[in-house]
């Protein structure tokens, strides 16, 4: 499958993709939350609802910034399930490891 814009996808195929990238990052701010990481739940679940914001069918002038808002949800996910599989064990949940050490504000510092 070869990437397309929004403007290339069809109505139901940019809800779907804006659906899904807000759900993840709900996702990533409950398991953020957890584990104490407030900071990176609040930006989650911001950037969540900004994404759900945009609407399902976006007007061709916010088609641009909508890329960039799911481009950012995608990498915020990444970058911060990457960062709570660290205090992750084996079949363990996220939160079984207590705050993330030096607390929300390390964190997060460089997401916002």
């Amino acid at each position: 499958m070869t990437a397309r814009t929004l403007n290339e996808m069809t109505a139901i195929e940019r809800a779907n993709m804006m659906l899904l990238v807000a759900q993840a990052l709900e996702s990533v701010a409950e398991d953020a939350d957890e584990v104490g990481d407030t900071q990176s739940a609040r930006n989650a679940a911001y950037l969540a609802g900004s994404i759900r914001g945009c609407g399902t069918g976006p007007t061709t002038e916010n088609f641009r910034a909508a890329e960039i808002l799911l481009e950012q949800g995608i990498s915020y996910v990444a970058s911060v399930s990457e960062r709570l599989e660290q205090f992750k064990g084996p079949g363990d949940d996220v939160g079984s490891h207590g705050e993330i050490p030096g607390g929300s504000a390390a964190a997060s510092q460089t997401h916002h």
